[in-house]
Parts: C-alpha cells; structure tokens; sequence
C-alpha cells in the first residue's frame, strides 16, 4: 500500500501520508504566522506584556491571576494565548455578566472551583471532590489581590464595580 503507512503502536487503522503531511504543514503553517506579529513587536521593544500598575495588590493580583486563573481563563486582553476556549475570558465576564461583582467574589464557591482551588487553613479537599488539576492554596490577602486586579481591569473596560 503506497499511500498508507501504520505508526508503530497505533491501531491498524492507515494513516494517509498526505494527510499527515498536510496537518504537519498546517501546524507549521499556523505556529509560524501566530510568532511573526510577536517577534516583530518584540523586536521593536513595543512587546511588554499587559500594562498594570506596577507595585501593590492590583500587580500581585494580575501576577496571581496569571499564575492560577490563567490556566482556564484568559485574564487580560494581552494574554490570548492562555486559558480554554470554552471557559469565560475575565473580559466577558465583565463586560457581558451584570453580576460581574458577585461572581468574582464568590469565585471560590462556584464550580468547578472548589475542586481545586481552596482557602489556607481551610480543611483539606474532600474525596468526593476529584482534582483535575494541581491543588490551589490562596490566602485571603491573594484573594483579595486577584478581586483588586479585577476591579482594575474591569474600570479599564468601562465597567467598574458599583458603589
């Protein structure tokens, strides 16, 4: 069979060369165009990540947020390449959400969170609750933090909490 070949343990399913070929191709294709704008923004030095204040709770909580939350979720509009397609980016759920408040401060409530995210000092995770992903700890001043980023982006959206 020419145009087949079987890859070593795969079922004996035939993969078409081609077909390969041409999803490799694409790949390469794709991982090419989405590097090009970056390394030419890079290369002019305007490539500097997302502009948040620089000290206090508002940075820590974007730092936060971009080691934990962004994991799922994209956390600002600099950081596309982060998160799943088929969770809420920060942004929408700020713009789109009149409840943007209430969910964010009750995130820690709100599943899937309590499967892996939990408070310091709080018991350990319940077996009924399976992790998918490594444990998250976070203290009340980090959760503070994120809410304080949060707050930031979304006043950066036209959209601050009310009062």
């Amino acid at each position: 069979m020419p145009f087949h070949r079987v890859l070593p343990g795969t079922p004996s399913r035939p993969f078409r060369r081609t077909a390969l070929r041409s999803a490799v191709s694409l790949a390469l294709s794709l991982a090419a165009a989405m590097a090009a704008p970056s390394l030419s923004l890079a290369a002019s030095g305007a490539a500097k990540g997302p502009v948040v204040p620089q000290d206090g709770p508002v940075r820590s909580g974007y730092a936060l947020s971009k080691l934990h939350c962004a994991r799922c979720h994209i956390i600002h509009p600099d950081d596309r390449f982060t998160g799943h397609a088929s969770t809420p980016s920060f942004m929408i759920m700020i713009d789109a959400l009149e409840d943007w408040p209430e969910r964010f401060d009750t995130f820690m409530g709100r599943n899937p969170h309590p499967a892996h995210l939990r408070l310091d000092g709080s018991d350990a995770r319940p077996d009924n609750l399976p992790a998918t992903i490594v444990e998250v700890i976070l203290t009340q001043q980090e959760i503070e933090d994120i809410l304080a980023y949060v707050d930031y982006l979304a006043k950066e959206q036209g959209r601050p909490r009310p009062d």
